[in-house]
C-alpha cells in the first residue's frame, strides 16, 4: 500500500533537507537551479492541461501529475530555505 502523496512529499521532505545541509553553497545553489527547471516545466504541464479543458485537480485521471506537482513545488521550497535561509514569498 502506497502513502497518500502528502505523507510521500513530507517523508521525502526530511531526506530531502537533511541531504541538503551537508552539501556546499555551490551544491546547494545548482539544486534550486534543477529544482526550479523542473518545477516550471511541470507547471507548463499543469498549464497545457488546464488550457485543454481538463481539471487536474479532479479525480484520478492527472493524479501523478497532481503527485509530481506538489512534490516540485516541495523540493524547490526546501532548496530555496537552504540556499536562502527562508521560505519564497
Amino acid at each position: 500500500m502506497q502513502p497518500p502523496p502528502g505523507d510521500l512529499v513530507e517523508s521525502f521532505a526530511s531526506l530531502d533537507r537533511a541531504r541538503l545541509t551537508r552539501m556546499s553553497e555551490a551544491a546547494r545553489a545548482d539544486q534550486l537551479e534543477a529544482r526550479q527547471l523542473l518545477m516550471d516545466y511541470v507547471e507548463s504541464l499543469w498549464a497545457d492541461v488546464r488550457r485543454a479543458g481538463e481539471r487536474p485537480d479532479v479525480g484520478e485521471k492527472y493524479l501523478a501529475l497532481g503527485v509530481i506537482r506538489e512534490l516540485s513545488r516541495s523540493m524547490t521550497t526546501i532548496a530555496f530555505e537552504a540556499v536562502y535561509g527562508s521560505r519564497p514569498r
